[in-house]
């Protein structure tokens, strides 16, 4: 029994099959309810049902006008809150219960394949996800009971493919890109790979340098972006000829405790590697190639 809260004239608790373990997206959660009624309660409806609960971060721009006429505007950081309701199920209608009155419930809760996994490592971003049981009453406050879900991600292997990739943002003066086992990984993982560099042209670069970049986006009002970004240095400075081939390998470990891969209506969290040749009083010449990270393999 996971969560028990009373509202003084029935008492609502929840229990789920696997109370102690996470659920993975695609998967269904099997819900019992059970209703007890100390003192007779009327009641619009009993339901259960599987909620995702998104918060974030966005910008809000508002505009003042002073004194003399002038106009002013200014942005503020403004959290928001969004519940969704996946899945429900009515448990009893409209009806006034009986003290005495007492019934178990099964609820089954089938989770999206593409559903967001829990985030709670975000920095404008947080998902949530829980089974909420309601007696629903009028003129008087609702009776519930939670029982927090951990959601998980895990490989699709849809992108799991050895490979070349990525582009140079100036091919012109270098090609470039990476040779990796997969684009699809796991929190904790330690990504290994080959930077690949063909310069087409003869350039200094101050450093070779390797990120792994997380990126936390909210689209809301003026839009709102945390990144993160992972550094290691894989070269010094050096003169790059053109015909030169630079096969630079490399190991990169990910994060055990980070926002994975996700993408809702109201925010997006993408992960991505570059490959940096930083170059002095000019822009730096890079690829970047974007990864898919995931909670941990099924």
């Amino acid at each position: 029994m996971l969560d028990f809260l009373k509202g003084g004239k029935a008492t609502v608790t929840i229990t789920v099959d696997r109370p102690a373990q996470p659920y993975f997206t695609g998967e269904t959660i099997q819900v019992k309810a059970e209703v007890q009624v100390q003192k007779e309660l009327k009641i619009t409806e009993a339901r259960a049902q599987l909620v995702c609960q998104e918060k974030y971060q966005y910008r809000d721009e508002s505009r003042d006008i002073d004194d003399d006429g002038g106009a002013h505007s200014s942005i503020e950081k403004k959290w928001a809150t969004v519940e969704q309701v996946v899945c429900q199920q009515s448990l009893l209608p409209e009806d006034t219960l009986p003290s005495g009155f007492s019934r178990s419930f099964e609820f089954v809760a089938p989770i999206p394949v593409d559903a967001p996994p829990t985030c709670r490592n975000g920095k404008i971003v947080s998902v949530e996800w829980f089974v909420r049981a309601t007696l629903a009453r009028k003129l008087a406050r609702d009776i519930e009971a939670l029982v927090p879900i951990q959601l998980l991600s895990a490989p699709t292997g849809e992108a799991a493919r050895e490979g070349v990739y990525g582009f140079s943002n100036e091919p012109d003066e270098a090609t470039l890109h990476f040779a990796l086992s997969s684009l699809e990984w796991c929190l904790g993982d330690t990504v290994q790979g080959t930077f690949v560099v063909q310069p087409q042209k003869g350039f200094d670069v101050s450093e070779v340098r390797l990120e792994l970049g997380r990126q936390e986006y909210v689209p809301q009002g003026k839009g709102n972006t945390f990144r993160e970004a992972k550094q290691i240095k894989l070269a010094g400075r050096m003169r790059l000829q053109p015909g030169q081939e630079l096969a630079i390998p490399f190991s990169i470990a990910i994060p055990e405790a980070a926002p994975v891969t996700m993408r809702t209506p109201h925010s997006t969290v993408t992960w991505s590697l570059m490959g940096v040749l930083a170059r002095s009083l000019r822009r730096d010449t890079y690829v970047e190639q974007e990864l898919f990270v995931f909670s941990r393999r099924h």
